[in-house]
């Protein structure tokens, strides 16, 4: 089967994916199986399409039968081949998950959801592999409109209303810019084709620069655009959000990436710098305002932001390197920020199936309310903490690789920044990227915690019990992947390898070859030496199998169970540490930036022995938030306000408006 027919088959799936819920909306089993059945099967002809590419060499065919805006062309070469691999292991995984998850929307427009769910897969697809301006907007354009009534399926709920309005306006916002970005590009290529597209001279093309980062950096999330982000993945099911995170906002990166690398060329440092800045803050602030949350969706959503200052950081480098006139630097920070794409898509998707799992059966995203969980669910934690691991950036799994590479793409920036300029950068940008994940470290520890381990903090977790099997067997696999990615990161290398260099020629794999960056190294006295990770990883299981074999062989067995020692008191659930606690010390430290605003209620106990009860609430303040988007928001109702009373219904006021337009218009035009 040819790539031709592969892309013809998984639209298909899709399409008979739409049809078929629409069509047994009335009985939602039907729906749900059909729809996210054939949902899982387009997303694994997708990765089918994929592995074809890489296989066989890029592709491209004409879309049969002419359009209104000519010949539109499918083009999958490497770059889009990866995206369709990131969407393909994502959108599989997620419609199994779905099959299960969804039960719960028996009676709860089942069908349309099943229906767009489906639409939305689709159009991402589309998104990555169409070679045409119209047709890449127009398939944006679906995206967006299905997400967002994705985001507003729970209509009757305020917030979930509230955070599709703020998506749709900020996604509207940035489709904007992105057709600015185009159109900036049409006139001095003459075709809207993108082997067609080239940039133009002088500040137009800084101005697509620009428009690309703000309208496709709106789509991925970044800071100070990033506002939809934390509103929109907790109120969308959590099957969607795991597709929102882990694969949508990586459309965005993908459509960064065909402007930086293919229609724009090499830029000057400056773009480069920008993009570095863009993602310092991203990463930080987004980590940072992780901690501070207690629903586990929202938390996780600002770990979006995090994870795509990280990838930003990477794409950042690569376009200071090309500058330079670096390629092998600069295909490794290109194949450092695509790696962390996949594994954020992985782990990320993980994540949120977790915490679906979780609030399903106790009906509850607030961290506060849970604990214990581990007794009940010990699979969904044991994947969870895999997740855990993974977004921490810690050895052996696949974010500690993406993030090593990340590394040492900002280690080698004095290369390109001659001077202290340079170094700064370096120094700076690396003790950033540590901090950043020391933070992640700590969110997830108090995640895991206030989850899964202690006592129960409600009665949330008092009727909890473990997910279904198809709800394990996704996050198992994605599980799996974060492990073998992490131990064997070298055949996906290869294929990076290969993704870039198409935009800087071979020296991105003589580099891999020559400097064995992607392992772990040890330095002992005057002698240095490399360790792969499956080697550090063979090592630390034979250790394990020695220690127990010695325990087998000379220990002795015994096993107390007994409540923890507390002077005689039985614990319970308010000794506690909470996750505001927990906390408090980040908060503290970077009191600075998050602004916290303590809140402390006291009421009067009716029992005359207990006194008073004292109820702590604390909130921290959202910079950009206050600075930008609350001003602009009172301004414009300001305007509605003033425009309305304009309206007043009198047709000779109006006539008025006119004359009074007219004559300044004349005025102005004789220069009077």
């Amino acid at each position: 089967m040819d790539f031709f027919h592969l892309y013809t088959a998984m639209a298909a799936a899709f399409a008979l994916a739409v049809a078929g819920s629409l069509a047994a909306k009335a009985r939602p089993a039907v729906a749900n199986w059909l729809a996210h059945g054939l949902s899982a099967a387009g997303s694994l002809l997708a990765l089918a399409g994929a592995a074809f590419v890489f296989s066989a060499g890029p592709q491209e065919f004409a879309l049969p039968g002419g359009t209104l805006f000519g010949t539109v062309t499918v083009r999958a070469d490497y770059l889009a081949a990866f995206f369709l691999a990131v969407i393909g292991t994502v959108g599989a995984a997620a419609s199994v998950y779905a099959v299960a998850y969804s039960r719960e929307y028996y009676g709860r427009r089942l069908g349309s959801m099943a229906a767009l769910y489906a639409a939305f897969l689709l159009s991402m697809l589309v998104v990555v592999t169409v070679s045409h301006v119209v047709a890449f907007i127009v398939a944006w354009e679906l995206m967006t409109v299905t997400s967002f009534l994705l985001v507003a399926h729970e209509r009757e709920k305020a917030a979930n209303s509230r955070a599709a309005y703020v998506y749709f306006v900020m996604t509207h916002i940035g489709t904007a810019f992105i057709m600015a970005a185009f159109l900036l590009l049409v006139p001095s290529s003459g075709s809207m084709a993108f082997a067609d597209l080239k940039a133009p001279a002088g500040w137009l093309r800084d101005a697509a620069f620009l428009c690309a980062l703000i309208g496709f950096g709106t789509k991925a999330g970044i800071i100070p655009l990033h506002v939809w982000l934390p509103e929109a993945h907790p109120a969308a099911p959590t099957h969607v959000s795991a597709v929102m995170s882990g694969v949508m906002i990586k459309t965005a990166i993908y459509g960064m990436a065909r402007f930086y690398l293919e229609f724009l060329g090499t830029g000057p440092a400056w773009w480069g710098a920008a993009v570095l800045i863009v993602a310092a803050l991203s990463s930080v602030l987004g980590v940072l305002y992780a901690l501070m949350q207690h629903d586990v969706k929202r938390l996780l959503a600002y770990h979006s932001v995090e994870n795509i200052g990280i990838i930003q950081l990477g794409m950042g480098g690569g376009l200071v390197f090309a500058s330079a006139g670096l390629p092998g630097l600069a295909g490794l920070a290109w194949a450092a920020a695509l790696f962390h794409v996949l594994n954020h898509a992985i782990f990320k998707s993980l994540l949120f199936m977790g915490a679906g799992a979780v609030l399903q059966t106790t009906h509850t995203r607030d961290i506060e309310h849970l604990g214990g969980l581990i007794r009940f669910m010990p699979y969904t934690a044991a994947f969870f903490l895999a997740g855990a691991v993974a977004i921490s950036g810690l050895p052996p799994l696949n974010g500690f690789v993406s993030e090593w590479l990340t590394f040492q793409a900002l280690f080698a920036l004095p290369a390109a920044l001659a001077g202290l300029t340079g170094k700064l950068s370096a120094a700076v940008l690396v003790s950033l990227l540590g901090l950043t994940g020391a933070l992640a470290a700590a969110c997830f520890v108090k995640v895991f915690a206030m989850i899964f381990l202690a006592k129960p903090r409600s009665a949330h977790v008092a009727a909890a019990r473990e997910a279904s099997g198809l709800m394990l067997a996704p996050m198992g696999f994605l599980a799996a992947l974060c492990l073998i990615l992490g131990v064997l990161p070298v055949p996906l290398l290869g294929l990076l390898t290969r993704t870039v260099a198409p935009f800087f020629g071979e020296a991105p794999a003589a580099t891999l070859a020559a400097g064995d960056w992607y392992a772990v190294g040890f330095k002992a006295g005057a002698t240095t030496g490399t360790m792969s990770p499956a080697a550090l990883v063979a090592l630390l299981l034979a250790g394990a199998l020695a220690a127990a074999a010695g325990y087998r062989l000379y220990g002795r067995a015994g096993r107390t169970a007994g409540e923890t020692w507390t002077c005689g008191i039985v614990p319970n659930a308010r000794m506690e540490y909470t996750a505001t606690g927990f906390a408090e010390p980040i908060r503290r430290a970077f009191g600075a930036i998050l602004l916290p605003k303590p809140d402390v209620v006291v009421e009067r106990d009716p029992h005359r022995y207990f006194g008073r009860r004292m109820v702590f609430h604390v909130k921290i303040t959202y910079v950009f938030t206050e600075l930008i988007y609350r001003p602009a928001s009172r301004g414009t109702v300001a305007l509605a306000h003033f425009m309305k009373r304009l309206q007043t219904g009198s047709v000779q006021l109006y006539v008025g408006y006119i004359m009074a337009v007219t004559i300044a218009v004349l005025v102005w035009s004789t220069r009077w």
